[in-house]
Order: C-alpha cells, then sequence, then structure tokens
C-alpha cells in the first residue's frame, strides 16, 4: 500500500497540492502491484524487452481441460467438505490433494475460475505443483499487443495470512529461455493466489496449519486453535 503524504507539519498534506506527482506516484504502486504478469514486464528492464521474443509465442498454446464427472466432481468436492468439518470440530486432520482433484477443482469451482482455460495440473511433487500454463504478455513498455509465455510453470504453495498463494520457483517455455529476473518478478507481485474473499476460505483459513506438497499430492494440514469451542458436534 502506498505510504501517507509527508506532512508539512501543521498536520495537513504537502502544500504543494497543484503538484500530481503525488497522485501518479500512488497510481503507479497500484499498477505495479495489481497488474500481474503484463505489468511485470515492464518493471524487470529494457533488456528483456528485446528478449521478449526469445521465449513467447504470438498465439497461446492449447491447454487441455477437464471436464469432470458427477462422481469426480463429487470426491474433489468431498475433501474440501473434510477441511470443512475438521475446522467447523476444531481438531487436526490431513487432507490430500491429487493433481485430478486440482483439475476437477478448477473446471467447476468459483474459487478456481481465474486458474480456468490457462491452467492444466501435469503433476504433483517434492518439488512442488507443476502446471501447463499460457500467459499473456506484453510485448513491451511502449508496444501494443500481446505474446503468449507457454510452458510448464513450477510452483510452491503458501499458506499467508488470508490467503493461499502459489509462488512461482521456476518456468520451463515451450520455446527459448526466461531470464531469472523475469521469473523473480512473478513472486514480487505474488500473481497466483486464491481471492482472501471467497467465503469458503475466509471462513477456514484461519483455521489451516500448513500446505505443502509431497510425492503425488498438495497436503492441507487444519490445526486445533485453544480456547475455541467445537461449532459443530459429533
Amino acid at each position: 500500500m502506498p505510504q501517507d503524504l509527508p506532512s508539512n507539519g501543521n498536520g495537513r498534506g504537502n502544500s504543494n497540492q497543484g503538484s500530481p506527482f503525488p497522485g501518479c506516484l500512488i497510481f503507479s504502486t497500484i499498477v505495479l502491484i495489481f497488474g500481474g504478469l503484463i505489468v511485470l514486464y515492464t518493471t524487470v528492464g529494457m533488456t528483456q524487452n528485446r528478449q521478449i521474443g526469445t521465449f513467447t509465442q504470438d498465439k497461446p498454446a492449447t491447454i487441455p481441460k477437464l471436464h469432470p464427472t458427477p462422481d469426480q466432481v463429487a470426491a474433489a468436492k468431498s475433501k474440501l467438505l473434510a477441511i470443512k468439518a475438521a475446522v467447523s470440530q476444531n481438531r487436526a486432520d490431513r487432507v490430500l490433494f491429487t493433481a485430478e482433484d486440482l483439475n476437477t477443482l478448477i473446471a467447476s469451482m468459483e474459487i478456481a475460475k481465474d486458474f480456468r482455460g490457462q491452467t492444466f495440473i501435469k503433476k504433483i511433487g517434492e518439488s512442488g505443483i507443476l502446471a501447463e500454463m499460457a500467459q499473456p504478455v506484453r510485448k513491451g513498455i511502449f508496444s501494443k499487443g500481446y505474446r503468449y509465455l507457454n510452458g510448464d510453470f513450477l510452483f510452491i504453495p503458501q499458506l499467508r495470512t488470508r490467503t493461499i498463494a502459489f509462488r512461482v520457483v521456476d518456468i520451463r517455455p515451450a520455446t527459448g529461455a526466461i531470464p531469472e529476473a523475469f521469473i523473480g518478478g512473478f513472486a514480487g507481485i505474488d500473481f497466483f493466489k486464491l481471492d482472501p474473499k471467497n467465503e469458503f476460505l475466509a471462513a477456514h483459513i484461519h483455521s489451516l496449519k500448513r500446505i505443502y506438497t509431497e510425492d503425488g499430492s498438495l497436503v492441507v494440514e487444519t490445526k486445533i486453535i485453544e480456547g475455541e469451542e467445537t461449532q459443530l458436534k459429533e
């Protein structure tokens, strides 16, 4: 969040109210934080402007789409209900999600709609979540139009105060090689995360203990909150 404007000593803001600089600074900060991958490209330097064509393509890749059956949807959602039950009963539990479960939730749930059509979970392992993606990237700071960063993205899930984020640790493009600074920029803007205002997430995030990967599964652990009464009776 942008900091308050400096005071002139009388409790009011800077007297140079006619200057557009503070407003431009605040606007630029907001754009930098919330603009996502398209704006990220403008922050990593002019050198990468010249490199953009080496690791992007003119068209998005065709990302596989899972069309889950009712049984697959029910199975994946039952794991969310298991988390809900553990939280309601104020008990510790450990719930495992497979790649199929995640693809099913992406295809069927509002909370994951932002990943729909551009993300397919290929594998979950000790190193993280491997997903095939097609992300639009602006051609350059002053150029119009977009190219697409197609390839495999490696994520590490992270539990935050109000949300679950997926930190990019590696990108394996379909063509070329990506500068390390570009990859590091993803973590800086916290681009891939669940909406903290989502009703399910907001109601249960405080009772989550850990989220991590192991061979074949994304693991969500709940915790016991001392002094909190059980809301759901056995």
